[in-house]
């Protein structure tokens, strides 16, 4: 197990945010790859610099995200905002149904918020003073506050399982992390790809999410997540 010492944080980077934590996650790992932790935050800090002038919402728009997405989780799966097909429901705004959506999935949710990011996100509908869910999945537009924190979000998650599984003692289990690539894919086919992904992507989470939320207890749980994601690397 690597044990180097940790770096002094540079004073470029000595404000606090989610993108500076990425970066100590970022440095960490690079220093179990035997990159000294200062060289990578050399590497990073103008990186940082030219994006953090860029995150100015606060952090509760990422919690509002991850909040949105559990609310759509409930409108699909909870029997008390389903219709007699088994499919999510109008309900009513002005009558609150909307409301004890929303707090059914999460004590914190903010209806208001909610709505405007689902709405945002194109995954509900507006039916005169009614909403109904369009699709299961939340995704954010690149022009709402929030998708910058969720994406230093998910790049932190993802870091996490790299670190974890290079850093585990040998009486942990390694997290699961695959790959497929090929570097002979015609371009013309990279849209197809996409689409095949959004499909059967799409389905395997929607899977997945099920199993989860059929699991979960009242208490204190573990928060666990499963990411699905496409590269394409670009000759530069």
């Amino acid at each position: 197990m690597n044990n180097k010492p940790t770096a002094a944080l540079p004073t470029a980077l000595s404000s606090s945010s989610s993108l500076e934590s990425l970066l100590h996650q970022v440095a960490k790992l690079c220093a179990v790859g035997y990159l000294p932790e200062a060289t990578a935050f050399r590497i990073f800090r103008d990186a940082y610099n030219r994006a953090s002038s860029d995150i100015s919402s606060p952090d509760s728009e990422e919690s509002d995200a991850f909040i949105a997405a559990q609310v759509l989780t409930e409108w699909h799966q909870n029997p008390a905002f389903l219709d007699t097909e088994g499919k999510p429901r109008e309900l009513s705004i002005t009558a609150n149904e909307f409301s004890t959506l929303c707090n059914s999935a999460s004590d914190a949710a903010d209806a208001s918020r909610i709505l405007e990011l689902l709405l945002h996100a194109g995954a509900m509908e507006l039916r005169g003073k009614s909403a109904l869910a369009t699709r299961r999945e939340l995704i954010i537009g690149d022009t709402h506050p929030a998708a910058v924190s969720r994406a230093v979000r998910l790049s932190s998650e993802f870091i996490s399982t790299l670190t974890h599984n290079l850093t585990r003692p040998m009486s942990e289990p390694s997290r699961f992390e695959r790959t497929v690539v090929t570097s002979k894919l015609a371009a013309r086919n990279v849209p197809s790809l996409l689409a095949y992904l959004s499909l059967h992507g799409q389905a395997f989470l929607e899977d997945l999410d099920s199993w989860m939320s059929a699991r979960e207890t009242a208490d204190s749980g573990t928060e666990v997540g499963v990411g699905v994601y496409l590269y394409v690397r670009k000759d530069v």
